[in-house]
């Protein structure tokens, strides 16, 4: 049960299977139809033209009667005699065809014939079958494996009815295997028919096939380089690639002057936005005679202008790594010294508990990393963990050792990351569904991505035990000297 769905979409669901699906539905009618009528017109000739033959002797018959009539004087009966109508039927019987006539007083006249010992029941019901004459109706009798062909042929105005039956047995049996040859010939053709109707289908559809496979690959990294090109396509297909590719060349130039302000924004905001930073601090530091409402105030002022401030910086990294001039020097880094320090750097920004988790072999720890943007990757995680995570739970940050390099960890006791959205967070401008609104820009992890490939490293995210979230940094091994 669990294929329906799967089968329906793909004959439904794309534009192949619904073309292939209608001119199926359309092959297979107009087979059937034409067939059937085939076969249809192929009975009627048949019959048709055994009907003509025994129209034919039936005229002969009636001639030869009318001779006969022409012949007698003209005080006899107006109709031949029984014997002269019985032996002229006689002449025109063989072993597949039986004339018979019905007189005036209703009495049935039968050729004397050896070929059908069964004439009498034959002519008991051909006229059962067919009471009336008048109508010259065919009917088809069936006498054990033989068929008869039974039709009314002519009434003479004399009132005689002249009647044949002829046996159709041998013309059943070829139309039957005629019958058998078309439907075998035409299931052979419906294949065929059908396979090079898939075939046409699937060479018509291609083109969009690769349009949409070569859509597929666009990113934005790849933006400004990505060129659709299709062979063999249809016009209205290569029109639609020549508009899409100009699309692509649109958003390109688009987006390059969107990384140019940015960038340009950020740079030039940073200055004067340090410089309002100092100042604040410098305040504080000499406001003996401020109030505690202003110095509460400042102390906001200046919380708003870092975080402003780590925003810009954010932007600048991801415009930088757009645009190629992200600059990282990968040298080995000591990992504990540096680990140190990033907990003390956090500390003094973050009112909660921050612990460091070494192992024995943290003295020999040297990865592959620049250390000022390690120190950044890390900051950052602390600081969105601290965000996530209840006031009183502390925020783990451990080293642990890989097959093939050195692992860091931070750990919470927050509100996790669902698990269809762990590989999507670190895109940029995208949150959690379940963090609470106003919580931050969605700008921070997609930054720490960019800075751990930038370094050769990964980064992921999995379920902490302690019920939060584990972000683990992944960086290359380095052996110490």
């Amino acid at each position: 049960m669990a294929s329906h769905p799967d089968w329906r979409e793909q004959l439904l669901g794309s534009l192949q299977g619904q073309i292939q699906l209608a001119t199926y539905l359309a092959v297979f009618a107009g087979f059937t139809g034409a067939s059937c009528a085939g076969l249809w017109v192929s009975e009627r000739t048949l019959f048709q033209e055994h009907g003509r033959e025994l129209q034919r002797q039936a005229r002969a018959i009636d001639v030869n009667l009318q001779r006969l009539i022409a012949q007698q004087p003209a005080a006899a009966a107006a109709l031949p005699g029984a014997a002269q109508i019985r032996a002229e039927l006689a002449r025109f019987s063989d072993y597949r065809t039986l004339y018979w006539a019905v007189l005036a007083d209703g009495s049935t006249v039968v050729p004397a014939s050896k070929d059908l010992p069964m004439e009498q029941e034959l002519v008991r019901r051909a006229l059962a079958v067919n009471p009336d004459p008048v109508l010259l109706q065919q009917r088809v009798l069936n006498s054990g494996e033989q068929q008869f062909l039974i039709e009314a042929l002519l009434l003479s105005d004399a009132g005689l009815r002249l009647w044949a039956a002829r046996d159709i047995t041998s013309s059943s049996r070829a139309f039957s295997n005629y019958l058998s040859w078309m439907i075998l010939i035409w299931g052979i053709c419906l294949l065929l028919t059908l396979a090079s109707v898939t075939w046409l289908v699937r060479r018509i559809v291609r083109p969009l096939i690769e349009l949409s496979q070569l859509t597929e690959t666009v990113t934005v990294e790849t933006l400004q380089s990505s060129r659709i090109s299709l062979s063999g396509a249809p016009q209205e297909v290569a029109q639609l690639a020549d508009t899409y590719e100009d699309l692509l060349q649109r958003l390109s130039h688009s987006w390059s002057q969107q990384r140019q302000f940015v960038s340009g924004v950020s740079h030039e905001l940073r200055t004067p936005l340090t410089i309002v930073s100092g100042y604040i601090r410098r305040t504080l530091r000499r406001g003996e005679n401020l109030r505690d409402d202003q110095v509460e105030g400042l102390k906001t002022a200046d919380g708003e202008t870092r975080r402003m401030r780590h925003l810009l910086d954010d932007l600048l990294d991801l415009s930088r790594g757009d645009s190629g001039r992200l600059a990282l020097t990968s040298t080995p880094v000591a990992l504990e010294p540096l680990l140190l320090e990033v907990i003390e750097l956090a500390g003094s920004d973050q009112q909660r508990q921050l612990l460091l988790d070494l192992p024995a072999d943290a003295a020999s720890a040297t990865a592959l990393a620049d250390a000022d943007r390690l120190k950044q990757v890390l900051l950052n995680l602390l600081e969105n963990a601290c965000k996530y995570s209840p006031e009183s739970s502390p925020v783990r940050l451990s080293l642990r050792a890989a097959p093939a390099g050195w692992q860091l960890q931070v750990l919470d006791e927050g509100i996790g990351v669902p698990p269809g959205e762990r590989v999507r967070i670190f895109e940029r401008f995208q949150r959690g569904s379940n963090a609470p609104p106003g919580g931050g820009s969605g700008l921070g992890l997609s930054v720490v991505k960019l800075l751990v490939d930038a370094m050769g490293g990964t980064i992921c995210v999995t379920d902490a035990s302690s019920g939060g979230s584990c972000f683990i940094v992944e960086l290359s091994r380095i052996d110490p000297p």
